[in-house]
């Protein structure tokens, strides 16, 4: 279960989060809706333990997940801005969650490089926008990690795809319990795929 109770978090003159608090239980597929600078990214990031709130706590099945190897290791996280390593191909990247994720599923992997259409042999640095967004997504899913938190997930997909990566999604969450956070500045995005949905609104819940 995801506790989330009083989250402030400022950077400078500029309040990101703003006395946030919300509980989301396992099994759960939570959509948060928010115009750019609403906060969505930086929730994600408190409750990633990227960020120390300022104020307030996150909690993962009771741990405080900052600077907690133990609470991370549930955690995968696709952030709105990719990141790979320098010249890695998305067997390099593999690798690299395979040795931080215990469960990573190297069969499911190459399940979903031939069903996403990838090379995984190629460098990421020349994949189109779309590709590196589907590169990550499959990434996030090989992981099984019991918590998963998209950040505008399906920017960048085909209609085609989206549905492919929301199906996959719904099937971890109903094969493994998964918990999914999914975040998106458009409503019609994620009304069809989330059993509860959140405004934030200027780094506050509305």
């Amino acid at each position: 279960m995801i506790n989330a109770e009083g989250i402030s978090k400022t950077f400078e003159e500029f309040t990101a989060l703003d006395d946030v608090t919300c509980n989301i239980n396992d099994g759960c597929i939570y959509g948060m809706v928010g115009s750019n600078g609403a906060g969505k990214s930086t929730f994600l990031r408190v409750l990633s333990g990227i960020y120390k709130a300022d104020k307030g706590y996150a909690f993962i099945d009771g741990l405080n997940v900052y600077e907690n190897p133990k609470a991370k290791q549930k955690i995968v996280f696709v952030a709105d801005e990719l990141f790979f390593l320098p010249g890695a191909t998305m067997n390099k990247m593999a690798k690299l969650y395979s040795t931080v994720y215990e469960r990573f599923d190297w069969k499911r992997f190459k399940e979903l490089t031939k069903v996403f259409g990838l090379n995984p042999t190629k460098a990421i640095t020349n994949f189109s926008k779309g590709m590196k967004r589907k590169a990550a997504i499959i990434l996030a899913l090989s992981s099984r990690t019991k918590y998963m938190f998209f950040d505008e997930t399906f920017d960048g997909l085909d209609p085609v795809m989206r549905n492919l990566v929301k199906k996959l999604i719904c099937n971890d969450v109903a094969e493994m319990n998964s918990t999914v956070i999914v975040t998106s500045h458009s409503l019609r995005e994620l009304e069809d795929i989330c059993d509860h949905l959140a405004l934030l609104h200027k780094g506050g819940m509305v």
